[in-house]
């Protein structure tokens, strides 16, 4: 089974102090034209917040109130491990795979790697001098943009691309 990932986080990886806060993924039947088998979605309690946080969880939306009751990052880990085996999850795609992987392993996460779904947008769409956002790799295709830059909707949205 395909798994697509995304995560929302506190900054970007050249900040030591962000965090994972939202993983949504979804796992894909690759032979049944690579229908949506089932999900995953959670808040992730981090274990700092500073400034930088506030900015970046305003983009996503995510109330950081909403935080301290998550589940923190181990048991994420644990409970997305288990979802991954049950589904027999062998390889693993997201949008952005340098960020989301780099992030990921940050908190712990050990995932079959296997793509990046911008890099393959990217080789399908125009040439452009920088590469295609997921919305716009996503009007290039014919998908709407639902909820831009939550975690769930962002790895339904990328496995569609």
């Amino acid at each position: 089974m395909i798994c697509v990932i995304d995560c929302e986080t506190t900054g970007l990886p050249s900040d030591p102090n962000a965090r994972v806060v939202e993983i949504g993924a979804v796992v894909l039947h690759p032979h049944r034209d690579y229908a949506e088998v089932n999900s995953f979605t959670t808040l992730v309690r981090p274990d700092t917040l500073d400034a930088s946080a506030a900015r970046a969880l305003a983009i996503s939306g995510i109330d950081p109130h909403a935080l301290p009751d998550a589940p923190d990052q181990w048991a994420v880990q644990k409970s997305f491990a288990e979802f991954c085996r049950q589904h027999q999850v062998t390889e693993v795609f997201s949008y952005n795979r340098s960020f989301d992987e780099g992030m990921l392993k940050r908190s712990g996460f050990d995932l079959p790697w296997t793509g990046c779904v911008m890099r393959l947008a990217r080789n399908a769409m125009p040439k452009r001098s920088k590469d295609p956002s997921l919305a716009d790799a996503a009007a290039h295709f014919g998908f709407p943009t639902v909820e831009a830059h939550r975690a769930l909707p962002d790895a339904r949205l990328a496995a569609q691309v």
